[in-house]
């Protein structure tokens, strides 16, 4: 049996995503008008300095970017850690993602921004765990067993109960079918009685 080599990364090489930050980091000082000189100076005063040969290396992707260099860049650039990792489009351009493949910016995008999982197809499932571990409380459709107050569940019953009545204005029949599609989507705030 033919033992298959593995293609092995140079670990200082700079991946699909370095490469982008790279690009999206030139674009973005070039939209801004600063001068590599000008993004060190930034950088130096928010505390986090890099030497303004240090930019035009991370520009020709010579020089990595850590997570830390990453949010500095972005607070002086004026974005979100986002716009350094993704392309500035969000449509079907294709996005290779470091370790998971290629998918359409669109899909990365959604998935960088919480909204869904990195996966070619997922239910309903697959939504609620991804959104549960993916983001925060309070920045989420779904929630855990146990996660919210009873105060919090009797504001969702009545944010639910008030959409209802506006969706089904003077139909008490529609607003009841609205609120079963509420009671089977958040069966923790709808509990048994409620």
């Amino acid at each position: 049996m033919e033992e298959v080599e593995k293609v092995r990364r140079r670990t200082n090489e700079v991946g699909p995503i370095g490469a982008r930050v790279a690009e999206n980091v030139r674009r973005l000082r070039a939209n801004r008008g600063l001068s590599t000189t000008q993004i060190s100076r930034l950088l130096g005063e928010v505390g986090r300095p890099i030497q303004p040969t240090g930019i035009t290396k991370i520009e020709k992707q010579e020089r990595k970017v850590d997570a830390d260099d990453l949010i500095a860049l972005a607070v002086v650039l004026g974005v979100n850690p986002n716009a350094l990792l993704l392309p500035p489009v969000a449509d079907m351009t294709e996005v290779e993602v470091t370790a998971a493949g290629v998918f359409p910016a669109e899909k990365v995008w959604n998935w960088v921004d919480g909204r869904e999982p990195l996966k070619a197809a997922f239910d309903e499932d697959d939504l609620a765990d991804f959104q549960i571990h993916a983001r925060p409380k309070g920045r989420r459709r779904y929630y855990l067993p146990g996660e919210r107050s009873e105060e919090e569940l009797a504001k969702k019953r009545a944010a639910d109960r008030e959409i209802a009545r506006r969706m089904n204005p003077g139909d008490p029949e529609g607003e009841a079918a609205s609120l079963a599609v509420f009671r089977r989507l958040d069966r923790e705030a709808w509990a048994e009685g409620e």
